[in-house]
């Protein structure tokens, strides 16, 4: 429903007149100050007049504020089909009616909505500004604006890896659970599934993520549909489902590709890179890793991920990895990160004794992993130890890797 009043208001101050001087031969000035903050409806003769004096034709009016409402639903949509490049577009409408949005009852969806777009477009700056801003409005928010709220700010804690906050927000979504809106059914359970995914639950995890495929794919939202799978199919590769893995791999690699996704494709071919090595198809998983090296810009996070990776599908087809070796050198004294250097070091001692390698496991490699919160990498390593002394006789340190390596994946 409009407010009237804040409307009202909004004319009368771009048009620099007191509530004296526009009530005037209409009403009182008291008058005019309930009307304008929404304590008081008047009668549509009162309206007209008011508004005719600063040059306003109220039926107009209404059609502007049904045109902008229209906007703003039709910009909810984009986001919630992830349609970046049409929010682009509407956002930019919006950004010219700041004022006059403000002014009416559409503000708090529409500053909602705006922190969905900042995370979408990975504007944390912004988005953390946002978060200050909706925090001064929830007073004024309905049921339906104080339930979607806490599922966006959902999302901004995960997209900041702020777990611990997003798993005491998720405590409380359940008390708003069937005021959640159906189309944000969605991305709840996909929210869910990667915050348990984060916790190495994958069971969980999966649960969620299937209950988020499905939900897309009812509501036909095919690009969330795709991140969901690309989820869903990390899940099936920690489990060891190599089969469910593989083959939804394959669908959202095409897919991706036809839908020109690029950021998407690259992260579907990195993960099954991950899938193709742990089946020990190491030359598919090095072919995967060559496309998607050429496809980045060096320097990027994500680009020393895939450099890391490809060092270790590369030891383990027993290639050569000296200009690899120089690339992660060069990065890891321009970036002066610890971690690097601690991997720089790793795939060097690869080609040293198998005894050399495990000792700087042991004494430098996994305490840094462990000490640091790298959990992945620190199974990964404890597994790896676990195995080598296994094979040597010494079935105490094996056992203490192994328990390590099982206390630190899935609870369930």
């Amino acid at each position: 429903m409009m407010n009237i009043g804040s409307i009202l208001k909004y004319y009368r101050m771009k048009n620099n007149l007191t509530q004296a001087e526009l009530s005037k031969g209409v009403c009182s000035i008291s008058h005019l100050s309930k009307i304008e903050s929404n304590k008081y409806i008047p009668n549509g003769e009162t309206i007209n007049e008011l508004f005719k004096r600063m040059g306003v034709v109220w039926e107009r009016e209404v059609l502007t504020y049904e045109y902008w409402k229209e906007k703003l639903e039709t910009f909810i949509m984009h986001s919630v089909y992830y349609d970046l490049k049409s929010m682009d577009e509407v956002y930019k409408e919006l950004s010219t009616q700041i004022d006059y949005l403000q002014s009416t009852d559409l503000v708090n969806r529409y500053e909602l909505y705006k922190l969905r777009y900042y995370l979408f477009k990975q504007d944390m700056p912004r988005a953390t500004q946002q978060v200050f801003i909706l925090k001064r409005m929830e007073t004024s928010f309905t049921d339906y604006e104080k339930a979607v709220s806490k599922v966006i700010h959902l999302m901004y804690d995960i997209f900041s890896q702020n777990f611990t906050e997003a798993e005491n927000l998720l405590e409380q979504i359940e008390e708003y659970r069937e005021r959640i809106p159906f189309m944000f059914e969605g991305e709840l359970f996909y929210q869910k599934a990667y915050l348990l995914h984060n916790r190495a639950q994958y069971g969980r995890s999966t649960y969620f993520a299937e209950m988020a495929v499905d939900h897309f794919r009812k509501d036909c939202n095919y690009i969330r549909l795709l991140h969901a799978q690309l989820l869903l199919a990390i899940n099936y590769t920690n489990r060891d489902f190599i089969l469910q893995a593989d083959a939804l791999f394959k669908i959202i690699l095409r897919n991706a590709k036809m839908m020109e996704m690029d950021q998407l494709y690259q992260g579907a071919l990195y993960n099954y890179s991950v899938l193709q090595n742990r089946r020990g198809f190491h030359e598919s998983a090095y072919e995967m890793l060559q496309e998607l090296k050429a496809l980045l810009e060096p320097g990027a996070d994500y680009y020393q991920a895939i450099l890391i990776h490809l060092l270790q599908t590369a030891v383990e087809k027993n290639k050569e990895i000296d200009p690899l070796l120089e690339e992660l050198k060069v990065l890891s004294e321009r970036k002066n990160d610890p971690y690097l250097t601690i991997q720089l070091n790793y795939f060097r001692h690869t080609k040293l004794s198998q005894q050399e390698l495990f000792d700087y496991c042991e004494q430098i490699v996994f305490p840094f992993m462990k000490k640091h919160g790298y959990i992945g990498e620190a199974r990964s390593i404890a597994w790896r130890l676990a195995t080598y002394y296994r094979s040597t006789g010494d079935y105490g340190k094996a056992a203490k890797y192994s328990l390590y390596h099982y206390e630190k994946g899935e609870k369930e």
